[in-house]
């Protein structure tokens, strides 16, 4: 996900990341590497006046001296490179820096200190204003022609476009994706398999805040006033495009490149953890391009949206060192890594058993595997059938039962976010899904007899029927504990019951009662089933608040063994792995509690900390009129903080907040609701700079007077000069509010 609660708005930690088994002393960038130097782009795109990105990179000051040139990587995102991104970059370029590469970081239109407006994610725009920035990176005196491109969420996804691009740039050699998706509408915060996630709201709230903040008069001097202005009045809230495009339509399919890897031009390199939500690109990126002939390697770890040398869960990887040198030393410098040294092509976590909590600040046990880009090839199906006693078991049952759920209204309390931000106390795992799985038509295996080693994409093949037209439905693979009963939660995915025929751009409405067989592949899983352990599938259709509502409280039965028409029976399917060889040079490779390298980020951006950043999830029953509701109520305060060094004494604080409300037996009732606010304040050297952005918004659904269903969404942002003598002079207000018509979710 292009990174809310995960991205940008909170200092870097100045020493490694808590729980980490760090080399004692930090990484002496700084002995080479001085504060990042400014660097403004000019950029153009067809039938607009040309605009200009503001940026800054990071270098090796004795290259410098010297008359060396340097290879560069490159990063565009609109998360604001200085107050947003600075901190913890300075944590991670620096290091790159120091061996002679030049970093950029560069704010893309409309965000930061950069003209323009920003209109949407990953418009041919940006991507033409990406692919230029690129070009000229390359002339740069100090840049010997070779650029590579990465980031993390955002800038992930646009590197892996514009590999992908017609005009991609000849000086751009490799890109390196972390946290990042080839698929927009199956794999991003949109939608799943069809099934609106709560991210369609929440996240089109956070970018109509974040782009709603001005730029620095220390960088665009007297203009910033004028350029706040026009992003203003240009705001919009972009669920107006998100929640329009229902289906996979093209829209979303023109811009993922899972739909073209054979233009992928340049190698690529993607990462990220079976906790985040950008898991299941890894595997099939790999596979994709080693078919298409372009060199690939792929990571995925235990960890949520973040770095392996830095995310939580564990276990971390000394990862720094190794990106260097064999990727951006192989691809942009030429130079050959050492292959004793070599990860596999894709190298992969498998994590064990574990009893469920929220925390994850406690490593994983379990090990690391090898594996390729032709994994599937070795992947054996194990299949365990729904039988009519309500069990998961290996063999054909030979008679059948129906298993008809109860309509009512899932509340997950122990699932409130879509995936981890990989934070060391943000409590976001899933927790103990027990209280889901009694609400939920659920089956069990028996006590394993043995451990069950997978990876890949389990599958449920389920035969069901539905009362409703429009419905989806919330596929959980979950273990359960021997010793407490405890259901932890492995893997899950939402799907649209419009959606069945497996064409997600073509959706059609459930016929009532009618019975259909629907394939669910879920999230990818790297995990051993412990022996003793008990397998279980549950399905609901609702699952409150990470899936949004169908229109109407659905009721589906379940068709265990020979039971309903049809041949094909109800059955889960896990990708069952052997040990391969490979497997063992990993051991020594990738130790259990490995010292990782660390920079300082406290060496570039000094920072007091006045109030320390929170997370909070509450989950609150109410009554209302006799009627049971939830409201489900996430704060995200980032704290405030004054930010020394290059930004010169710049205090920042924000808090944000969503809420989701929905009264159970009505779900036309749903709505989300969100406000943040943030105030950025300079006083130095007897100038004072102090403003505030407040931004709220809601989306809920109502019928319209021509008697349809329609998303109604109003989205507000107020903005506000400090006065020389204290309070708040209004600046500019914009109001975005309209209706879309709701079809298919």
């Amino acid at each position: 996900m292009p990174g809310h609660a995960g991205e940008g708005g909170r200092p870097a930690a100045a020493g490694p990341p808590e729980g980490i088994d760090s080399l004692p002393a930090p990484f002496p960038a700084r002995d080479k590497v001085p504060d990042p130097e400014r660097i403004t782009f000019t950029v153009r795109y067809p039938g607009k006046d040309p605009i200009k990105l503001e940026g800054h990179f990071w270098y090796n000051k004795d290259a410098r001296a010297a008359g060396r040139k340097c290879p560069a990587i490159v990063e565009l995102n609109p998360y604001r490179r200085r107050d947003g991104m600075m901190s913890s970059d300075s944590g991670y370029y620096p290091w790159f820096a120091y061996h002679e590469y030049l970093c950029f970081r560069v704010d893309l239109q409309g965000a930061g200190d950069s003209q323009g407006i920003l209109i949407d994610e990953y418009t041919d725009e940006e991507l033409v204003y990406c692919t230029q920035v690129i070009e000229q990176i390359a002339v740069h005196p100090s840049c010997d022609g070779n650029v590579g491109m990465t980031g993390t969420s955002w800038s992930a996804i646009n590197s892996l476009m514009v590999a992908a691009r017609a005009d991609c740039p000849p000086a751009l050699k490799a890109v390196l994706v972390i946290c990042g998706t080839d698929d927009r509408y199956n794999d991003d915060v949109h939608y799943m398999n069809g099934a609106m996630m709560q991210d369609n709201i929440g996240w089109a709230s956070s970018m109509f805040g974040w782009l709603a903040q001005p730029p620095d008069p220390l960088v665009v001097g007297d203009r910033w006033k004028s350029m706040w202005r026009e992003r203003i009045r240009a705001a919009d809230f972009w669920f107006k495009h998100w929640g329009k495009h229902q289906a996979r339509d093209l829209y979303w399919s023109a811009s993922s490149v899972r739909d073209r890897y054979g233009r992928v031009q340049v190698p690529v390199y993607i990462v990220s953890g079976y906790q985040d939500g950008y898991k299941n690109p890894v595997p099939r990126v790999v596979g994709g391009l080693r078919a298409a002939g372009m060199p690939v390697q792929g990571l995925l770890g235990p960890w949520g949206h973040a770095c392996p040398n830095s995310g939580y869960p564990g276990p971390r990887i000394d990862w720094l060192p190794y990106v260097l040198t064999h990727w951006w030393d192989r691809w942009l410098k030429g130079k050959t890594p050492d292959p004793d040294a070599e990860l596999p092509e894709m190298t992969v976590w498998l994590g064990e058993s574990k009893e469920p909590g929220s925390s994850s600040c406690r490593p994983e046990k379990g090990r690391w595997a090898a594996e390729d880009g032709e994994w599937t090839t070795r992947v054996r199906e194990r299949i365990f059938y729904l039988w009519p006693d309500g069990r998961l078991r290996s063999g054909l049952p030979d008679s059948g039962a129906t298993y008809v759920g109860t309509g009512d209204l899932v509340v997950a309390a122990r699932m409130l976010e879509t995936s981890s931000w990989g934070h060391c106390g943000n409590n976001d795992l899933p927790g103990d899904q027990s209280q889901a799985d009694a609400a939920s038509l659920h089956f069990d295996s028996a006590p394993l007899p043995k451990d069950l080693d997978c990876f890949g994409y389990p599958t449920a093949c389920l035969k069901l029927s539905c009362n409703k037209p429009v419905a989806s439905i919330a596929v959980r693979l979950c273990e359960v504990s021997p010793d407490t009963g405890a259901s932890h939660l492995v893997s899950y995915r939402f799907f649209n019951l419009c959606c069945r025929d497996g064409d997600m751009a073509k959706p059609r409405p459930v016929e009532p009662g009618v019975v259909f067989d629907v394939v669910v592949p879920l999230n990818v899983i790297g995990h051993t089933f412990k022996q003793g352990w008990r397998i279980r599938l549950s399905v609901s259709p609702s699952f409150f608040p990470t899936m949004c509502p169908s229109p109407e409280l659905a009721t589906i039965t379940v068709y265990a063994g020979r039971a309903g028409t049809g041949s094909r029976m109800s059955a889960l399917s896990l990708p069952e792995r052997k040990p391969r060889p490979e497997d063992g040079r990993l051991e020594s490779l990738l130790p259990p509690a490995p010292r990782i390298l660390w920079v300082d980020s406290g060496t570039y951006v000094p920072t007091v900390t006045a109030r320390n950043g929170e997370d909070s999830r509450l989950v609150r029953q109410f009554t209302v009129l006799g009627r049971k509701g939830t409201v489900v109520r996430k704060t995200t305060d980032y704290g405030r903080y004054r930010y020394d060094g290059p930004l010169e004494g710049l205090w920042v604080d924000e808090v944000d907040r969503e809420n989701f409300i929905v009264v159970h037996d009505e779900p036309l009732t749903f709505c989300g609701f969100t406000s943040s606010r943030v105030i950025l304040d300079r006083n130095t050297g007897g100038s004072h700079w102090k403003v505030m952005a407040r931004r709220t918004t809601k989306v809920s659904t109502e019928w319209d007077s021509g008697g349809r269903l329609v998303f109604r969404y109003k989205a507000t942002i107020r903005t506000f000069i400090g006065k020389p003598g204290g309070g708040w002079e209004p600046f500019e207000n914009k109001t975005v509010e309209g209706t879309i018509p709701r079809l298919w979710v």
